[in-house]
């Protein structure tokens, strides 16, 4: 189709005539000169917008450059044709409430040979609450400045009132000015479009724009706007159903990124389409501000966008280049896309920066590289894919929680590769993780708390805190069920400071009955503080003896099998010696942690360093006097039972010492000089063992001839030693009573009792009665 003509409009002729002739030849009637705009009665445009109508002309009044004087009304007026008020200026807020047009278009002129430098449009106010057009409404480079009041509110005045109406095109306000002088710049409760609403390309609002409950069948988009209200309520979309998307760009061509200096209001909204935010500013009112009358329990928040109950079938995507000041507040949105905030800046210090409580991601959250000041919240949510918090950077938080994660449902992965935190924790308490917790190379630090916690967690997977993983806190893994492997490889861990009450005993890691079913990897570095295993269960400890720290508590841990750090080859320090040094330089003192490395080494096949390791326990509670003093008799007596027969462990030991016995008594028995100490009676005869001594008529010979015992010193010596033996030397030879008669008896003496002492341990270690209750 031709562009119409333009004709100029004679002043001294019939004003209404020329534009009802210009109506019916398709022109439009150009109402500008080189001194300015022409002057034309609202009344000849009324009369004229309806005589066509009533004529059925489809080209309609198009008038362009004219000032209009009095007020236009078309309240409740039925305009089938179009009607186009091209750069004009109004001297009072046009009317059109309830009116039903095919087309309105106020807008300012494409420039061409008729007016090369069309003004803007200039408006006092537009009032078009119920106005009903069958094509677009158009307020393209127009400028309105006012404040009205309608009965569509009773409280407030807005510069564009267009409440309940019915657009059956599009709503386009490029360029569009609106300075409200009043509380709204626009007013649009309820309205309907079946198109797209485009306030775009230097749209600028100082006033809040409310398109409250609207039922938008294509997408919001405000490219390169800015809403910059001066009661910080800029942009109201709450209840609304919009059939497309929502856009928040910049425009490259122009320059210009989108400003929004206030509060957005999303609540309850529906999204069929996506929402893509590019290159904008965002900007929370001060606290306080920016407040709605039934709102006021927000009043500390930062709030930049409002969307409790938002859904979105799409998803949410906010793009590196975006600086948001305030916080996001999403709680219980259901974002079937997934929401992308990967590399934006996000500030709320101090405050919540991100709050996805009780909300459901289709596709996953991904805050990668991102730089947060405040709080992510995903308490309670549902992610229905990964958490991608690569590289991200969180800082600043809200009550010393930069991850609030408490009951989160995770479908995918947990990545946390290179995470950095300051001053709070990643609070996953009672989360369930369905793919593997990725912390590699992760710097978390919150001295005096929690820097990673996942108290009562479900990993679906394997949790790696390793490859450079720092942690300057405690990380807290108590009651966790790691399904897959715990792997702290190459991961420092410390804390610093006194215990407090949730860290009472100063350790830096703590997994307080815990279960890892596919084993422990802890080739770490405990820089300060100690570790907490008391009560865990895993598959394997695959560790380095010499890496555990002092402080340690392994009290009730159990596991299966020695393996070799993660990033080690072989097959784990199985090694006895290795074990007891590794126990014997933690504290406190723990028997069962003994017997628990002797099982797993007797389980292996190695009997042998079994016992070493539990004799080595006893040993190592007597020494440090956990079982009696030092003066006690029962003292000597555990130093007895370990040289003698190795708490039970090696009764080879007791018949050593007999053995040892009986060769020392029978080597001293032997010598002549002990030999001729020893006697015996016959009769009214004593006798040496190689002769006679005294009495009358001793029989000839060293043995009175047959009348006494012969003397053996080997079997005396076994006489003497083992008490339970009795080969009748000891019954019938004795020392004499001579000086070395009585030392030889004192001697014989001391090793029967130390015979019997050797005997006894021997025959109750064979029995398993010198064993610990634990042995």
């Amino acid at each position: 189709m031709a562009d119409p003509e333009w004709v100029r409009l004679d002043p001294g002729a019939d004003v209404r005539h020329q534009l009802t002739e210009a109506c019916r030849d398709r022109r439009v009637v150009v109402c500008a000169d080189g001194a300015g705009r022409l002057r034309v009665d609202a009344g000849d445009i009324r009369a004229v917008a309806l005589s066509a109508a009533s004529a059925g002309e489809p080209f309609g009044l198009r008038l362009a450059g004219a000032e209009i004087a009095g007020r236009l009304d078309l309240s409740a007026a039925d305009v089938p044709a179009p009607l186009h008020l091209l750069s004009c200026a109004f001297a009072e807020a046009p009317v059109f409430e309830g009116a039903r047009l095919h087309e309105l278009t106020i807008a300012t002129a494409v420039p061409g040979p008729a007016m090369p430098r069309p003004r803007p449009s200039q408006l006092p106010g537009l009032l078009a609450n119920g106005l009903s057009t069958r094509r677009d409404l158009v307020l393209s480079g127009s400028t309105v400045r006012g404040a009205h009041r309608t009965s569509s509110s009773l409280t407030r005045s807005s510069a564009v009132w267009l409440t309940e109406a019915s657009i059956g095109g599009r709503l386009l306000a490029v360029g569009t000015v609106i300075e409200a002088t009043g509380d709204r710049a626009m007013q649009c409760d309820r309205t309907s479009v079946a198109g797209d609403v485009r306030l775009v390309q230097g749209f600028r609002a100082t006033g809040e724009v409310r398109l409250l409950a609207m039922r938008l069948g294509g997408s919001l988009d405000l490219t390169a706007a800015s809403l910059l209200p001066g009661n910080f309520r800029a942009l109201d979309l709450a209840e609304a159903t919009v059939g497309g998307s929502v856009f928040i760009l910049d425009d490259p061509d122009l320059r210009l990124r989108p400003r929004i200096h206030g509060r957005v209001e999303l609540g309850r909204t529906v999204v069929n389409g996506r929402i893509l935010v590019r290159n904008a500013d965002l900007r929370s009112p001060p606290p306080g501000s920016g407040l709605h009358d039934y709102n006021p329990a927000e009043a500390d928040e930062r709030t930049v966008l409002l969307a409790p109950r938002l859904t979105v079938h799409g998803d949410v995507t906010v793009e590196p280049d975006t600086v948001i000041h305030g916080a996001l507040m999403l709680a219980g949105a259901d974002l079937a896309g997934g929401l992308q905030l990967s590399g934006v800046q996000l500030w709320n210090p101090g405050g919540r920066a991100l709050d996805l409580s009780r909300a459901t991601l289709g596709a996953g959250l991904r805050l990668a590289d991102a730089l947060v000041e405040g709080t992510v919240s995903v308490a309670d949510a549902r992610i229905d894919g990964p958490l991608e918090l690569t590289g991200a950077r969180l800082r600043e938080p809200a009550g010393h929680r930069c991850l609030d994660g408490v009951g989160l449902t995770v479908a995918g992965e947990l990545r946390m590769a290179g995470v950095a935190t300051r001053g709070g924790a990643i609070r996953l308490r009672g989360a369930r993780i369905g793919g593997v917790v990725e912390a590699e190379g992760a710097d978390l630090r919150h001295p005096g708390g929690k820097t990673l916690n996942l108290h009562q967690a479900i990993v679906a997977g394997n949790v790696r805190l390793c490859a450079g993983f720092s942690s300057e806190g405690v990380v807290v893994l108590n009651r966790a069920v790691v399904e897959g492997r715990l792997r702290c490889d190459g991961a420092t861990l410390s804390w610093t400071g006194p215990p407090v009450p949730d860290n009472p005993r100063g350790v830096a890691f703590e997994a307080i009955s815990a279960t890892f079913r596919g084993g422990l990897g802890l080739g770490w570095r405990i820089g300060a503080g100690g570790v907490d295993l008391s009560g865990a269960q895993a598959a394997f400890l695959a560790d380095r003896p010499g890496d555990w720290p002092h402080d340690t508590y392994l009290d009730g841990f159990t596991y299966e099998r020695f393996a070799a750090p993660d990033n080690d080859t072989g097959s784990g320090t199985w090694d006895a010696g290795a074990r007891i040094r590794w126990l014997a330089g933690l504290a406190p003192f723990d028997p069962g942690s003994w017997e628990q490395a002797a099982r797993v080494v007797r389980a292996n096949g190695d009997q042998r360093g079994a016992d070493r390791i539990v004799i080595a326990r006893d040993r190592h509670a007597r020494q440090r006097g956990l079982r009696f003093s030092r003066r006690s008799p029962a003292y000597v007596a555990d130093v007895l039972k370990e040289w003698l027969v190795g708490y039970g462990h090696r009764p080879a030991r007791a018949l050593s010492a007999l053995l040892m016995l009986v060769a020392v008594v029978g080597a001293v028995l032997s010598l002549p000089a002990a030999g001729e100490r020893m006697r015996t009676t016959g009769g009214s005869v004593v006798y040496a063992p190689t002769r006679p001594v005294a009495g009358p008529a001793p029989l000839a010979g060293p043995c009175g001839g047959g009348s006494v015992r012969c003397f053996d010193a080997l079997s005396y010596a076994v006489d003497t030693v083992v008490p339970v033996i009795d080969l009748k030397q000891r019954s019938t030879w004795y020392p004499d009573a001579s000086p070395g008669g009585r030392l030889l008896a004192w001697l014989l003496n001391l090793c029967t009792i130390l015979g019997w002492v050797a005997s006894t341990f021997f025959v109750l270690s064979f029995a398993r009665l010198g064993r610990s209750a634990a042995g």
